[in-house]
Parts: structure tokens; sequence; C-alpha cells
């Protein structure tokens, strides 16, 4: 087993290994991890099993490893990070999750790789990052998201590495009392992404290779 940032921190360790009976859950061991070490809460996070996503009743083999992810920012209305693994696994846990009663609405936005692009066929994309910055960053759009819209769920997650045609490179989601809002914050939420995320995207052609540039925060370029 793994554990990362403040799950690591809160059980004073970053790997062990967990006996469980044949058949056990991925559930089970979170249950059995909570019990060794109170104070640790793993409901929040995510899990992952042999570094794919994984949900409460995947079961679990020997010799599997297993990861408890903790949210990147934010609080238990968040979800916020990168990842290299697909996206559309995580799209009916995501809008499960962001469906409430005291929320009338609700919504999905998927962005995928689009072939051909400007004329060109593109081969795949790959996605590059600099995470630690990354991770205040959706902070900060999630942030002024709710200054703006006064939002229930929020869910920003997107791509790193390679992602071929017609598989998703973001994710969003979000919830609020009225759909006015919801939309425009999940238009607002992909613009500001587009602006100020430290991710970068090249564009791997049939005939050759271009890092695509898109727009500038105008009052964060160095150029003013």
């Amino acid at each position: 087993m793994r554990l990362f940032a403040a799950y690591r921190e809160r059980a004073g360790t970053e790997a062990l290994e967990l006996e469980l009976p044949r058949g056990a859950t991925v559930a089970d061991a979170r249950a059995a991890l909570e019990a060794r070490f109170p104070g640790l809460s793993l409901g929040e996070g995510m899990a992952a099993v042999n570094a794919e996503f994984a949900n409460a009743e995947t079961r679990l083999g020997e010799g599997d490893e297993l990861a408890f992810l903790p949210p990147v920012s934010g609080g238990s209305g968040e979800r916020l990070f990168l990842t290299e693994e697909p996206l559309e696994p995580l799209l009916p846990e995501l809008t499960a999750w962001a469906v409430r009663p005291e929320y009338g609405a609700s919504v999905v936005f998927l962005g995928t790789t689009r072939s051909p692009n400007r004329g060109r066929e593109v081969d795949h994309l790959v996605y590059e990052a600099y995470p630690e910055m990354a991770a205040r960053v959706l902070a900060k759009i999630a942030a002024e998201m709710r200054e703006r819209y006064g939002l229930g769920a929020i869910a920003i997650v997107h791509r790193l590495g390679r992602v071929d045609p017609a598989e998703a490179s973001i994710l969003i989601v979000v919830s609020s009392r009225h759909r006015p809002e919801a939309f425009e914050a999940a238009r607002y939420a992909i613009d500001r992404v587009k602006q100020i995320l430290p991710v970068w995207k090249k564009e791997v052609l049939r005939d050759g290779e271009v890092w695509v540039e898109g727009g500038v925060d105008p009052d964060l370029r160095l150029d003013r």
C-alpha cells in the first residue's frame, strides 16, 4: 500500500504491506488502514490499484499495489488534480459525487482530442506540466469560480502524457443551485485553465510536431 501527501504525513509512512482475506476490496483495505492509524480518514480521496483508478468495490489480489490519493487541493467539495490515467472512467464517479440534494443543476464538460485540427491529421497529443504550481493554480481557479458563481461541487481533472484522438484531455464537473451559474462556471473554468494552468500541449502530427500556444492572462504577460 502507498500513501501520498497528507495521508502519508498522518500515517507516518509512505508504504506498507497489508494482509487481507481472499476477496477483499478497496473498501476493506481502507477500513483496515483507518483502524491501524487513528485519525486517518481516506473517504474524501480516491484509490488506484496497480496505477489504475479503482472504486470502493474493486477486488484486490495477492501482490496488488493499492494507493490512496488525497485531493490535490480544496476541501470535500473539490476534486482538482492532474493524472496520466484516462479520464473516461472518472466520469460517472465524479458526476454522481457532484449531484447533491441542495443543488438543482450539474454540468459536465469533457474536452477531447480533435483530428484533423486546422486541416492537419493529429496522431496524438502530449501534455507536460509544472505539477507543483499546477496544484496551486487549480485551487485559484476553483476559488475564483466560487466567488463568481456560488457553486457546490467543483472538479477539474487534466490529463498528462500521451492523449490519442477522441480521448479526453480535461474533465470539468460543477454543480450549483441554478443552471445558468453551472453553465457559466463550466465555461469560465475551461477558459481560465487555458489562460493560466501551467500545462502545455504538443501536437504530434503525421508530418511533424508543434507546441500549441493558447491564450495568456493579459495581466500576467511578461511584455506588459
